[in-house]
């Protein structure tokens, strides 16, 4: 942590509002990307966000001092987000059926393939477990460090890493399964076509 960290976290143990509207503005984006990534719904993820700084604010005594305010804050939107998965809402939307969040330009043929290897990535992301899509979506989505991502998920480094392993290979499979997919269906078209 950073001496404008400190400061910030000081501010925050001292009940300083104003410093809690510093984190909000800092971090917000962040939280929200993250259980975007974990709930697959905005809404959904937008209420956690709330959730995740409501919940802060009631624990900001338990900020360590050797902790980011980000790994803190990520650290209890994980928990608000387990909490959620616990009472399983049935009007859950799941990471598949998530909007495109670009528009890409019409004329651009490159921009829509980028938005559609990150849709199936998004989608192949959502049908791992759910300790895999948190490791995913903390270190590759978040760009947190091994060690950042250990702190939160309260597990061995180790682990984060194997997490990480199996959730690229696993991603890997999909994707390619995929492809051959479309490959295969491409040349039954074709084949149709010419009939």
């Amino acid at each position: 942590m950073g001496p404008s960290e400190h400061f910030l976290a000081w501010r925050l143990r001292r009940g300083d509002r104003q410093a809690a509207c510093e984190l909000i503005r800092s971090h917000h984006a962040g939280v929200y990307a993250y259980l975007r990534h974990l709930c697959g719904n905005p809404s959904l993820a937008e209420d956690l966000t709330q959730e995740t700084y409501a919940r802060a604010w009631q624990r900001v005594q338990t900020l360590r001092k050797c902790a980011s305010l980000r790994s803190w804050l990520l650290a209890i939107a994980r928990n608000e987000f387990l909490q959620w998965v616990r009472a399983r809402r049935p009007d859950a939307a799941a990471l598949d059926d998530l909007p495109e969040e670009r528009d890409p330009d019409p004329g651009a043929e490159v921009a829509l393939l980028i938005a559609e290897r990150d849709r199936r990535v998004r989608r192949a992301v959502g049908r791992l477990d759910l300790p895999l899509q948190e490791a995913v979506a903390l270190h590759y989505f978040q760009d947190l460090t091994l060690r950042e991502v250990s702190e939160i998920l309260g597990v061995p480094a180790g682990t984060v890493k194997s997490r990480l392993n199996r959730a690229l290979s696993g991603l890997r499979a999909m994707l390619e399964e995929e492809e051959a997919d479309d490959e295969r269906q491409g040349i039954g078209k074709a084949i149709a076509g010419r009939s």
